[in-house]
């Protein structure tokens, strides 16, 4: 793709976005609610932690009502997997994956559910903005993969951002699946190494692999959106020289 091409598809781009406000606020919304929600759980919930940790019963009501707050985007992904290590031990490990495909399946239909709500229409209203996420969705596996593996782009906001594609079950949990659990593993070890659930939660200190893996994390959905988004502007510049 030409300079002059790429600078065009850019500039319409942003028009794009310009045109679809309710859904540029739904990524604001849900980019920022869950840090807030989560600080006030951990204060409210931190001293019966270890009472329901300690009960069957409690448990599975704790991942059974994490996986509703995961999509309804009020808790972290990465919160619920610092506490299952801190609180539950390895059985939380295999409990959270039971809850994390349950909070992606619902959280899928929340955000459609959200998008139709607040926007009007179930897909996306300018055409342009339409053809770019078909584009991006041939290689949905990857898209997912990319968006669930950085630490940073929250559960809930990627669901409602992306709901509005066309979306294939598979490739959409697998993806989510295979993406999430490097980094669910690596918080979740951090959990268990943690003495005080509050101050590691305000002020997370990881070691030196965990500082490592991160940015590596990081790095990686950052490349790999890069590279998707790159060749979907691709596909559409061909279709317009065509």
């Amino acid at each position: 793709m030409n300079q002059g091409m790429k600078t065009t598809l850019l500039r319409n781009f942003q028009q794009m976005l310009k045109a679809e406000p309710s859904w540029f606020g739904l990524m604001v919304l849900f980019g920022s609610m869950p840090a807030i929600v989560s600080s006030s759980l951990v204060i409210l919930f931190y001293n019966k932690i270890s009472l329901i940790a300690g009960h069957p019963v409690y448990t599975l009501l704790f991942y059974a009502a994490a996986a509703f707050t995961m999509f309804l985007g009020l808790t972290p992904t990465t919160f619920i997997a610092v506490i299952s290590g801190y609180a539950f031990g390895w059985k939380g490990l295999g409990l959270m994956m039971i809850a994390y495909p349950a909070a992606a399946l619902m959280g899928l239909q929340f955000g459609k559910w959200v998008n139709r709500r607040a926007t009007g229409s179930k897909g996306f209203v300018h055409p342009g903005l339409a053809r770019f996420f078909e584009a991006l969705g041939e290689q949905q596996f990857l898209l997912f993969f990319f968006c669930r593996i950085s630490p940073v782009l929250p559960f809930a906001m990627t669901n409602v951002a992306l709901s509005r594609m066309k979306v294939k079950l598979l490739p959409y949990l697998t993806g989510t699946m295979v993406g999430m659990f490097p980094r669910t593993l690596l918080f979740f070890l951090a959990g268990t190494q943690t003495r005080d659930l509050v101050a590691f939660l305000q002020n997370p200190s990881y070691g030196q692999l965990h500082q490592l893996i991160i940015p590596v994390f990081i790095l990686i959905s950052i490349v790999g959106l890069a590279m998707l988004f790159n060749k979907a502007m691709n596909r559409l510049s061909r279709k317009y020289v065509s």
